[in-house]
């Protein structure tokens, strides 16, 4: 049995951020770090960012998850998103319906338009949208998060990592603590 897309859950905070990130990769896969996110809070002419490291932080691994407005604008806009994509709730998950409301006053007008129309005719529109999107070569559904830049996923030249067993890092712990 399948979800129906009423029973799917909306993204937490966390997730919304790190979804965020993962958009955010710089060519060589690196995610902004909680202080370059702070730093990016940092007001022009203001001495100190408007979010600390810790704040940062919390947000993004979840233990603190009920910001201020302040505080998800400050967010949003370090992270080039729409603020409205950091409040709770499914109708806001939609990121790419909300840049193109961002970013399009056009777009917005035609939301406006539609207000008061019967849903025959929002499906005609939307089927109209389809048909034009076709001829643009462009697909006909657009997912609600995109997909990230190619090559961003893929994994980073570099040595592997190695998790040690606990006899070897008491080792290492123990050489350490006496200078060798």
């Amino acid at each position: 049995m399948t979800d129906a897309p009423d029973q799917v859950q909306p993204l937490s905070l966390s997730a919304k951020l790190l979804t965020l990130l993962r958009l955010r990769r710089d060519p060589d896969g690196f995610t902004p770090s909680a202080r370059d996110i702070t730093l990016a809070t940092t007001q022009p002419g203001l001495p100190k960012p408007f979010l600390s490291h810790g704040q940062v932080n919390g947000l993004l691994n979840g233990t603190s998850s009920n910001p201020t407005s302040a505080t998800t604008t400050a967010l949003a806009q370090a992270l080039d998103a729409p603020s409205a994509f950091l409040l709770p709730g499914r109708e806001w998950d939609d990121l790419a319906a909300l840049t193109v409301y961002m970013e399009h006053p056009e777009a917005r007008e035609v939301l406006r338009l539609m207000q008061g129309l019967e849903v025959e005719d929002i499906v005609e529109t939307s089927i109209k949208l389809r048909e034009i999107r076709g001829r643009r070569g462009l697909p006909e559904d657009v997912p609600a998060i995109p997909p990230p830049p190619p090559g961003v996923d893929q994994p980073r030249e570099g040595r592997p990592r190695r998790r040690l067993s606990l006899h070897e890092a008491a080792g290492r712990a123990a050489d350490d603590l006496e200078g060798r």
